[in-house]
Order: C-alpha cells, then sequence, then structure tokens
C-alpha cells in the first residue's frame, strides 16, 4: 500500500497513530517485511528507507511498486480478509518501519472519523494508481513507460537498482538498457 506518492508524508494523525501505538523495527536490505503466500497481521509506516513489493512465479518477478519515507506497508487483501499476501516486500536499503497490528489500524480506522477520511482518500489514491499502471502495461511501449517511470521516481531513482527498474517495467535489464542507451542518444541531439 502506499499514500498519494511514494515521497508524500501522510498526514499527521496518521503518522502520530503508528508512532503512538506501533512499535519501530529496523530491516536489512533485502529482509522481508511481508512474504508472498502468507497472511500479513500488521501495517507498517516507512520512516527511512525503501521496499519493492515484488510478485515471483519461480525464478521470475514482477515489481508491483517501490514504497519510500511515508508510504504505507502492507496488503489490503491480506489485512482486511485474512488472506495470504499475493506478493512479498523486501528492503531495498537498510530502512525503519513503524509496525502496528492490522487489528489496531483497522480499529482505528472504525472508530474515528479523521482516520476514515484518510481510508477513503488512500483508497482512491490507490485504485487511480492502479487503474493509470493497468492502462500503461496495455497502451504504452516499454520506452514510455520507462520515460513514464523517469518522472515518477526521479528523486529515488539512484535508490532503484536497474534489474529492479527493468522488473517494474515489465522488460528484461538487456532491453532497458537499450532503452536507457537510444534516450541518451536521443537527447544529445
Amino acid at each position: 500500500m502506499k499514500l498519494q506518492k511514494e515521497n508524500t508524508a501522510p498526514s499527521f494523525n496518521i503518522r502520530e497513530l503508528f508512532i503512538k501505538h506501533g512499535k519501530k523495527i529496523k530491516l536489512r536490505k533485502k529482509e522481508i517485511f511481508a512474504k508472498q503466500g502468507i497472511p500479513l497481521f500488521s501495517v507498517g509506516l516507512v520512516e527511512f528507507g525503501g521496499f519493492k513489493l515484488v510478485y515471483k512465479q519461480g525464478k521470475k518477478e514482477w515489481i508491483k511498486s517501490f514504497i519510500f519515507e511515508g508510504g504505507l506497508l502492507g496488503s489490503l487483501p491480506s489485512i482486511v480478509n485474512e488472506q495470504p499476501s499475493t506478493y512479498s516486500i523486501l528492503a531495498l536499503e537498510p530502512s525503519e518501519v513503524f509496525v502496528l497490528s492490522a487489528s489496531e489500524f483497522k480499529s482505528k480506522l472504525d472508530s474515528e472519523n479523521r482516520y476514515k477520511e484518510f481510508l477513503i482518500q488512500f483508497l482512491s489514491t490507490l485504485y487511480l494508481k492502479k487503474e493509470e499502471r493497468v492502462a500503461d502495461f496495455l497502451l504504452l511501449e516499454p520506452e514510455k513507460r520507462y520515460k513514464k517511470f523517469i518522472l515518477e521516481y526521479h528523486s529515488v531513482l539512484e535508490r532503484i537498482s536497474q534489474i529492479d527498474q527493468a522488473a517494474y517495467l515489465g522488460i528484461t535489464n538487456v532491453a532497458l538498457s537499450r532503452i536507457k542507451k537510444r534516450t541518451f542518444l536521443n537527447n544529445q541531439k
């Protein structure tokens, strides 16, 4: 899960909720916050660091999204319906997260209007982002998807490996290298 933009901090009340009722944990690079196929019983607020949400089948990996400071970590189907998570959440770098149990998070959202307003805004933003991502995959060539990726993640680009960028774009690392080379050459003209 994530907020409006990867680097946009949540409203003060949500951050306050996580700090007041959550527990701060540290994760090393490549450490797992959530594992695909296992229910997730907590929600995290990224205080420092970055994460990738990964679908994996055999050796093939697709990246759903990246989440950095101020973003929320979790899986709605897993938390709301107590189903196994359909993706894993892995730390891209050493990170610190405030973790809140899913039951505490749901309880606060159910009981206080300010959190309900946040949830409506959050779910609306999440839905619109998913719609855009599907449309991009269906309608845009990889080079155009790469250009959109650069615009969206420009402030954290150096924190995302080329292999992870390619997995997010749904292309091979070699194809991404070619796109970068063409883009660089076109910018030289």
